[in-house]
């Protein structure tokens, strides 16, 4: 036993004399401040930024150790650092150091700041860092082995990793700014990268609307430069504890770049995704000018060649985007000479199925696109119809009216293409045609309908109204939706529209003719004076148009079959006065007839009695 204690201690005691005399040496084998150099050098040749750091120290065990890091920020911006960090730590493979080569397990960068901005032009402070092509990456290179055979020592890392990083976005064009906090970033094998897949994890709290939001990133990056593939499989995305998984296949990098990519998920909400760097309502901005907006879709589109290729699938369960909540989506979407195509298999929501072909073609100024066969089958209209008003129609004064007003299962089909991105263009190239039908409908009180009411004293009409059918067929053209006939049917009301809206102008185009029955139910307390508007049924009758802005209709009652109705009475009442009068006559006339006739016959008895007397 005190054989094995002796031994274990000269043991012991090696190991610890070896530790110190590498302590000792290290300094003199690895120059502190060559490394500090060439790690600046490095990283200012990689990034197009001034670097400096503060001190260089070393700890055996823990390694070297550059503090105080800061990256100067783009000319123009803030006059704050791009990037500070409490420190950089290089964790180094012992042994290696002896043969002046730094084999780097990992490269930490602790508690960076990282600040992105982007100014009222849409210029961001790091967009200078990129490369501008294959010379300045062979001549980073080639300074870089320059500077290493110069400092007498190699360096290959491992593994790079942020730990407790924070991120914050200023855009100064829409006064918007956000956050990402407790960012942690992880990717290894870089060494070995030609060899087997990079392992890349992130982690990261994002500020969204107040709320603190976690996110994490995982997934495998593998890299077949033989071949000249690059392989995304799998790749994890957690918000909030909502997953999707995502696998892409890229190849022909340098010829024809194509893609391949699935994306799944269970349950997923984008609008997280969506505001991460946009993150509360934006300040109200300068209207932008006609034309500015067709400019950036344009500059972005020049970006895709029409070389690329892309194929992909996405199908998602348990999907929200801002009000719409959808249960399924399956389709697929492709990319080929600057043509999007999108094929909407099926997309369940509000207990229907939509689904439909969408062609966006990228190679025109302002984009064009064509929606065919777009079809939705028994939505639930209620939270549908909602969810429509409250996404697009918020900008309209009285669109909370609008909301809980419509009950039923709609079905729509939909054909629809037009050209541009400009607010001012959309309605104007839009054109389409399709129909719709709502069974089993209630329509809660409508100010148009409410406002006929109030002029003809119906409360049915100011009251909600149960429909056994509504249904249209409509066609949009230039800005004006117009239909032959709009068709509800209920118990007591009835009614037939057919004509056209301008919603660019939000008024309705004249020449449109509502009409509507009415039930003797549902008219039974209207005064006399409305009696002429009644068929021989007692169904009250009115055809009106409608006038003035859409929000708040005028109706302008129609009088041509009411006017033509009295008339026809009052002639029927000529008609009888005139055969009573021509009776009255004719007695008269066959009275004096008589008269005369008596007259005539005492005359002649007359006249006989005196002849018989002479």
């Amino acid at each position: 036993m005190k054989k094995l204690l002796k031994w274990a201690g000269v043991i012991i005691g090696s190991l610890v004399g070896l530790l110190i005399i590498g302590a000792i040496a290290l300094p003199f084998v690895l120059p502190l401040e060559k490394i500090k150099e060439l790690v600046t050098a490095r990283l200012s040749e990689a990034i197009h930024r001034e670097i400096k750091v503060e001190k260089v120290s070393f700890n055996l065990f823990s390694g070297i150790k550059l503090e105080k890091l800061s990256v100067s920020n783009r000319e123009g911006f803030a006059k704050k650092p791009f990037v500070s960090a409490d420190a950089i730590e290089l964790r180094y493979a012992f042994w290696p150091l002896f043969n002046r080569q730094i084999i780097v397990k990992e490269f930490r960068l602790v508690k960076p700041e990282i600040l992105i901005e982007k100014n009222a032009g849409g210029t961001s402070n790091y967009s200078d860092m990129t490369g501008s092509g294959e010379k300045r990456r062979t001549q980073k290179v080639g300074r870089g082995t320059q500077e290493e055979k110069k400092q007498g020592f190699s360096l290959v890392i491992d593994t790079f990793s942020v730990h407790q990083g924070h991120i914050t976005y200023s855009d100064y064009g829409t006064k918007t700014s956000s956050e990402i906090k407790n960012a942690n970033l992880t990717i290894s094998g870089i060494a070995l990268a030609l060899v087997k897949p990079i392992d890349f994890k992130f982690s990261a709290v994002a500020v969204y609307q107040k709320k603190d939001l976690p996110l994490s990133l995982a997934g495998k990056l593998g890299i077949d430069l033989k071949k000249d593939k690059i392989s995304l499989a799998p790749l994890t995305l957690n918000v909030a504890g909502e997953k999707a998984d995502f696998t892409a296949y890229l190849a022909g990098l340098k010829t024809t770049p194509s893609v391949n990519f699935t994306l799944s998920s269970k349950k997923l909400s984008l609008d997280p995704l969506l505001a991460l760097f946009a993150a509360g309502a934006p300040a109200e901005k300068k209207k932008a000018n006609k034309g500015e907006l067709t400019k950036m879709v344009d500059n972005a589109t020049k970006a895709v060649s029409p070389q690329y290729r892309v194929n992909g699938r996405i199908n998602i369960e348990n999907l929200a985007v801002q009000n719409f909540k959808l249960d399924k989506v399956d389709l697929l979407i492709s990319l080929a000479n600057k043509q999007v195509s999108l094929d909407v298999k099926e997309i369940v929501l509000y207990d229907g199925k939509l689904s439909g072909l969408a062609r966006i073609n990228l190679a025109i100024s302002g984009l064009s696109y064509n929606l065919k066969n777009l079809k939705l089958a028994g939505f639930n209209s209620t939270p549908f119809v909602n969810a429509l008003i409250e996404t697009f129609l918020t900008s309209q004064p009285d669109y909370k009216d609008l909301i809980d007003k419509v009950y039923g299962k709609l079905d729509l089909a939909l054909s629809l293409a037009g050209q541009g991105v400009e607010p001012q263009d959309v309605f104007a190239n839009a054109i389409g045609n399709g129909s719709f039908s709502l069974t089993g409908a209630e329509l809660k009180r409508l100010k148009t309908l409410a406002e006929i009411g109030r002029v003809i004293k119906s409360n049915s009409l100011q009251n909600d109204i149960k429909l056994k059918d509504l249904r249209a067929a409509f066609l949009l053209n230039k800005r004006v939706l117009n239909t032959k006939q709009i068709r509800f049917d209920s118990k007591d009301v009835k009614a037939n529209f057919a004509g056209g809206a301008d919603l660019g102008n939000q008024q309705w185009v004249p020449g449109n003719r509502l009409s509507l029955r009415l039930s003797p139910d549902a008219t039974k307390g209207l005064a006399k004076e409305f009696s002429l508007f009644r068929d021989k049924d007692g169904w009250f009758e009115l055809t009106v148009e409608m006038t003035g802005s859409l929000t708040k209709p005028v109706p302008k009652p129609i009088l041509d079959k009411p006017i033509e109705q009295a008339l026809g009475k009052i002639k029927l009442k000529i008609e009888a006065k005139e055969v009573e009068i021509k009776q009255q006559v004719q007695t008269e006339i066959d009275k004096k007839a008589e008269a005369a006739k008596k007259t005539i016959e005492d005359e002649a008895k007359k006249k006989l009695k005196e002849l018989i007397r002479f």
